[in-house]
């Protein structure tokens, strides 16, 4: 392969690799924002409970919101499990084509200087091909 089809396809690979490495970051941002939804969820539930246990008399209306709200609050973790759980997944195989993509970029760029090597020497081949051919002074230790 000609060293300058291996630049081309080095390019290509490291393209890729930028748009991987966006993928990860955008899947470790939801992971980030999952964690915070975690927390808010849990500060809300917090708060319901101890509302409860001040002893303080709740209205049915009251007592009618908090149960839509713990119900809510299990339907959206439910959503917050699934959610994490499918970016994780997208997460771990965007980094294992990342591992992919960098090794046959290592690949490519040791191909590209083994080529370039061969270039090199193919060149020098030819140069010393290009040169009148002289014969060389033979001396065998005896003088004439």
């Amino acid at each position: 392969m000609k060293t300058r089809t291996m630049a081309r396809l080095d390019l290509i690979a490291a393209e890729t690799a930028r748009r991987l490495l966006d993928e990860i970051r955008r899947h470790n941002a939801t992971l980030v924002q999952i964690a915070q939804q975690r927390g808010v969820l849990a500060g809300y539930r917090e708060r319901l409970s101890e509302s409860w246990l001040s002893g303080d008399v709740v209205t049915a209306g009251q007592a009618r919101r908090a149960g839509h709200f713990v119900a809510a609050s299990r339907t959206a973790d439910a959503q917050i499990n699934l959610m994490e759980a499918q970016t994780r997944e997208q997460l771990e195989v965007a980094l294992q084509n990342l591992a992919k993509t960098q090794a046959h970029r290592r690949g490519l760029n040791e191909a590209q200087r083994k080529a370039a090597l061969q270039e090199e020497r193919a060149a020098t081949q030819q140069q010393e091909r290009a040169l009148p051919w002289r014969p060389r002074p033979h001396s065998n230790g005896l003088k004439k």
